[in-house]
């Protein structure tokens, strides 16, 4: 199987006042084309930090310190800021553990969906991209797209704003979706809504999923092929 994202030997510090602290220490692994792969680790392991890694989204004391990170053969570490822009959210996008931390509670759920859209797609219509948020809200079973393309995050329950969030992370049918414990927050039955709905979504756009878990259960339903 081809290969999507290919991390080898990722090393990623954070730089403290105290000293150095490893919080990646050489990890390696790969996604496939269409594959979904479980990255399972307790908290604290690693795991956001290695997603941050790949995305580039890391703090300022932070430092990939050695290793590559290959998405589609191209080495993101060497790619430059405005490189790393147009593949966020375009050919990369995640999902993060706590909707709604990440959703502006001031702007409409589709609004911020479709912001998504516009910035990588300007030559489109706002006609065009709100039929597309609508399409997007009704694949990930929100009820009511209409009605609720102008509702606000407080208005939703946790699962509905964690499929805003599937939504947002899918506008632009990314290459690769890596989702950050996003069932952290929802209850049992929820949880196994959301994570059969990935599994279901990932057919249809043939994206490639890199699930994060500090559960080996919840990881078994993506059917991960990798653990570290």
């Amino acid at each position: 199987m081809e290969p999507v994202l290919t991390i080898e030997n990722l090393k990623t510090s954070f730089m403290t006042s105290s000293g150095e602290v490893q919080a990646v220490r050489g990890v390696s692994f790969t996604v496939g084309k269409g594959e979904i792969v479980g990255l399972v680790g307790e908290s604290g392991s690693g795991k956001s930090v290695t997603s941050m890694s790949i995305l580039r989204l890391l703090a300022d004391t932070a430092r990939i310190k050695e290793g590559k990170i290959l998405f589609e053969g191209e080495d993101l570490t060497k790619c430059s800021k405005a490189q790393m822009r147009k593949i966020r959210g375009s050919k990369i996008s995640m999902i993060f553990q706590d909707p709604m931390s990440s959703l502006n509670p001031l702007i409409p759920v589709g609004k911020q969906v479709a912001e998504m859209i516009r910035q990588h797609h300007p030559e489109k219509s706002k006609e065009e991209i709100k039929g597309e948020v609508l399409d997007l809200f009704a694949r990930v079973r929100i009820p009511e797209p209409e009605k609720r393309y102008g509702s606000f995050p407080h208005e939703f329950s946790g699962g509905m704003r964690q499929r805003v969030m599937i939504a947002m992370a899918l506008a632009n049918r990314p290459e690769l979706l890596i989702a950050d414990e996003p069932t952290t927050a929802l209850d049992v039955t929820i949880q196994d809504q959301i994570l059969k709905q990935l599994r279901e979504l990932e057919k249809q756009f043939g994206t490639s999923i890199c699930r994060l878990s500090a559960q080996t259960d919840t990881c078994a339903i993506f059917g991960g092929q990798h653990e570290t």
